[in-house]
């Protein structure tokens, strides 16, 4: 049961697009499932990596800490079946660069053991053609939120996220954590959060946020875009 669940999930992971199910069977063989609650970490910075996990349930925040310990930067949220901290896995000798931790309970994920998933890839085409298309997809959207975080303000940042989210009730992640996906501080994220209210742009009750002006969003958040193009 467990081995076919697995590889329904690989089946449908961007990573292993494309690939035949005949050449993810092993991989799903040897997979196991793991949950997490809210706030429990899947993997800290400099371990091992000794497993590929991609997320079967809820989601997973990949962040980094400054030197000091007293901030945080989120890299990237991988949802449902998405790869976590994946280039790591292909490193000879790798640890992870970052920590990982359940944003919401239940959170569960696929591990699979980075050895047999190097072994599978490295000699098996169509595989390797997969996994190299999905970490070219990747760096591109890396590269783009870089370009978000230094070059716009907090509120085209802020608007572009709740977009995002825009096709029904969100569940807004604390402050906290999503002042460390956008690079900023708790308080101007609560600032901003209230000045979006009180100007009708979205609802939000009990940490539940709803759009109410898709368009003047999308304004707020094309807004270095249009100021480029001038």
């Amino acid at each position: 049961m467990t081995a076919d669940r697995a590889l329904a999930l690989l089946r449908h992971a961007p990573i292993f697009q494309g690939a035949q199910p005949a050449d993810l069977q092993p991989l799903a063989e040897l997979g196991h499932f793991s949950s997490l609650s809210r706030g429990e970490h899947l993997f800290h910075a400099g371990q091992a990596v000794e497993s590929l996990y991609v997320v079967a349930l809820g989601s997973v925040r990949v962040y980094r800490l400054s030197r000091g310990g007293r901030r945080e930067l989120t890299l990237h949220v991988e949802g449902p079946r998405q790869v976590v901290a994946g280039v790591a896995a292909f490193q000879s000798r790798a640890v992870y660069p970052a920590q990982a931790q359940a944003l919401q309970t239940p959170t569960e994920v696929l591990g699979l053991p980075v050895d047999a998933v190097r072994q599978a890839v490295f000699q098996t085409p169509a595989l390797a053609q997969a996994v190299i298309a999905y970490f070219a997809r990747r760096q591109a959207e890396l590269l783009g939120r870089l370009d978000s975080l230094v070059f716009s303000e907090l509120g085209e940042r802020l608007a572009a996220y709740l977009l995002e989210h825009a096709a029904a009730p969100h569940a807004l992640p604390t402050n906290s954590e999503l002042a460390a996906l956008l690079g900023t501080v708790p308080e101007l994220i609560s600032r901003k959060l209230g000045e979006f209210y009180r100007l009708g742009l979205i609802v939000l009750e009990r940490r539940t946020v709803q759009v109410c002006d898709a368009a003047e969003l999308s304004r707020l958040a094309g807004g270095r875009q249009e100021e480029a193009g001038r």
